[in-house]
């Protein structure tokens, strides 16, 4: 066998390793989105608690990935730990915080195994962003200086923090205090 022949054939067997690893990285992920969607529709349901988590250094398509400890309760049986890796986005919650509620599916053959679905409660982000705004100002806020009152509604309003429902609903709200 020549030399070029000898060169040909590795870069051959080189390029058919490369796309057999190719392939088994693609099986790989299939797979598991594959036994994601199992969980999901055939898991049993069940809640779970955050009870710790802490940013890593990855991130997937600019979102932070997060290591998650969950206390997951089933019906009828007594809660247990569960640890996993995601991003929060991937939740459908808007405000992650130690103690919240998420439903969850677990697989029967792995109880290790969970999907979050999203939190039991729905969030209401305008809450949080009002509560937020409260605890900017300085001490509590006036509940008797309506005026100060619709300047902060109006400046959430133009910094598209609040809804036109919520800016009229509110508005109203403090112009029945007049």
């Amino acid at each position: 066998m020549s030399k070029d022949a000898m060169i040909m054939a590795l870069v051959a067997a080189s390029w058919a390793l490369t796309l057999l690893g190719i392939g088994a990285l693609v099986a790989y992920f299939a797979r598991r989105v594959w036994k994601q969607s199992q969980v999901r529709q055939h898991g049993l349901p069940g809640e779970a608690t955050v009870r710790r988590f802490t940013p890593t250094r990855m991130y997937i398509n600019r979102r932070q990935i997060f290591e998650f400890v969950l206390e997951v309760r089933l019906p009828g049986q007594a809660p247990y730990p569960v640890s996993l890796s995601s991003t929060i986005q991937d939740w459908n919650v808007q405000v992650m915080d130690v103690g919240l509620r998420l439903k969850v599916k677990v697989d029967p053959k792995d109880p290790q195994r969970v999907v979050v679905l999203g939190p039991v409660v729905e969030q209401d982000l305008t809450g949080f962003l009002l509560q937020g705004m409260g605890a900017m100002t300085k001490g509590p806020p006036a509940k008797g200086d309506p005026v100060k009152a619709l300047a902060d509604l109006q400046r959430m309003a133009d910094a598209g923090l609040v809804s036109e429902e919520e800016f009229a609903r509110k508005r109203a709200e403090i112009l029945g205090r007049l």
